[in-house]
């Protein structure tokens, strides 16, 4: 028996009214996949945006991240110190995993030197990755990298009047 055309009519009336009154949160939208354009202009319907976030440049002076390491100054300045103490090792590990990684290049460098009470012994500098168990990278393959890209400065210049 097939349907009558009052019928079709009250269930194309009923699916019609049904789409009109569902509130716009149960509505279907896609995904918010595409960067939101200018501010001012409208947004897309049923086309949510994301808004950018901003970039993470890395540290903007190597001064904080590098104190971090100063339970290291026994280590790196007394030759009677076996080891460097578990502090030490925390300290210089954490630098890379806070996303500051940039500033080893001023401990290569030498710049730490402005940090510690006497001068550094540069071979148990590059003997930390070993000394502190720490086999994702080695100091010794950063002077090539840092001259290549450079890292900020070891304090932040005064902001411009």
């Amino acid at each position: 028996m097939a349907p009558s055309k009052m019928n079709l009519l009250v269930a194309t009336l009923l699916v019609a009214f049904a789409a009109v009154a569902t509130p716009p949160a149960a509505a279907f939208s896609f995904p918010a996949i595409l960067p939101c354009l200018d501010p001012f202009l409208p947004r897309i319907p049923l086309f949510p945006c994301v808004e950018p976030k901003p970039l993470d440049l890395g540290p903007k002076e190597c001064r904080t991240p590098l104190l971090k390491m100063m339970p290291c100054a026994v280590f790196l300045t007394n030759s009677s110190v076996t080891a460097p103490s578990r502090a030490c090792c925390d300290g210089f590990s954490a630098i890379g995993m806070d996303g500051e990684a940039i500033c080893y290049c001023r401990l290569v460098n030498g710049d730490i030197q402005q940090l510690l009470p006497v001068p550094m012994n540069f071979t148990r500098m590059f003997s930390l990755t070993d000394a502190c168990g720490i086999n994702y990278f080695g100091l010794d393959a950063l002077p090539e990298h840092c001259a290549r890209d450079g890292s900020p400065p070891m304090t932040a210049s005064p902001p411009a009047p």
